[in-house]
């Protein structure tokens, strides 16, 4: 007997799955008749019915059931291999970060991956909000599960919030006690409306005492203001490591870090081999910092 016709097998299963010729035609991007077709070839070539044809409907046949449990396992095992050669061959990951993540602690360390990976190119972009799938990246970053888009999410990395402030913020060397803050600009960002109710409900002055906020739309204008020292700012302290570090901000001692989240790996389908290597760094990398 001559070798079982790949096409048609793949096509098989997909019927199979729909348990309908026309959806499986959606799928394939083909016309139903093609798909009935198909079908009719494998069976042809099988000897055996693999499906029962009724007004509008298909069933698998007992033996058609057989061949599934056999087949789909088999067929998903070849897909998965050509996966992995597309992404060694092509050599590149495609990530999507929030705009905070990729240019406050992504892109500082991307030069370190290329270093260890010359053979692969990270091709990063930026968004916001819920993810959309498309089928054009490989790797999503986000912090909120709400935007996952049904996704499952691996979380990577945890997130701690701090205060920090320009050091030349007047009047910052007489802070006691965190009332003291009630007193100086806060500097708030609309993306993280969580960040300031749970630093005060942690420091004992209730969840919304009365303060002068500044407010700005999200993460890097706020950490920017407190640069230019417009106020005392609550952030991740992950973006912030390196302003500090240089000496461009100082923390503000009233309060250690507290958890305020984590950061999460999602991907859309299975990684080919570029995306896996480049997660594995990503959680080697967060694991140290």
């Amino acid at each position: 007997m001559s070798a079982l016709p790949l096409n048609a097998l793949r096509v098989f299963v997909t019927a199979a799955r729909h348990a309908s010729f026309k959806d499986a035609a959606g799928e394939l991007c083909v016309t139903p008749g093609a798909v009935s077709r198909q079908v009719q070839g494998l069976e042809a070539h099988l000897g055996v019915p693999l499906f029962e044809r009724r007004h509008r409907a298909i069933e698998l046949t007992q033996l058609g059931q057989l061949f599934l449990a056999q087949v789909a396992p088999a067929l998903a095992a070849i897909e998965q291999a050509g996966e992995r050669v597309r992404g060694l061959a092509r050599g590149s990951v495609r990530v999507d970060a929030t705009p905070t993540f990729a240019l406050h602690w992504l892109i500082p360390r991307l030069a370190e991956f290329r270093a260890e990976h010359p053979q692969i190119e990270v091709r990063l972009g930026t968004s916001q909000g819920p993810i959309v799938k498309s089928g054009a990246v490989d790797l999503h970053i986000r912090r909120d599960p709400a935007h996952f888009a049904g996704l499952a999410g691996e979380p990577f990395m945890r997130e701690h919030a701090a205060l920090v402030c320009s050091p030349r913020f007047p009047g910052r060397s007489g802070w006691r006690t965190p009332a003291d803050l009630l007193a100086v600009p806060l500097v708030r960002m609309r993306s993280r409306p969580d960040l300031w109710p749970k630093w005060f409900a942690a420091a004992g002055l209730g969840e919304a005492p009365a303060a002068e906020f500044i407010e700005f739309d999200n993460t890097i204008l706020a950490i920017q203001a407190a640069v230019e020292g417009l106020g005392v700012a609550l952030v991740p302290r992950l973006f912030v490591d390196g302003l500090l570090l240089g000496g461009a901000l100082v923390e503000v001692p009233l309060a250690a870090p507290f958890a305020s989240g984590a950061y999460y790996l999602i991907g859309e389908g299975e990684p080919g081999e570029a995306a896996r290597v480049f997660a594995g760094w990503l959680r080697r990398r967060a694991a140290d910092a």
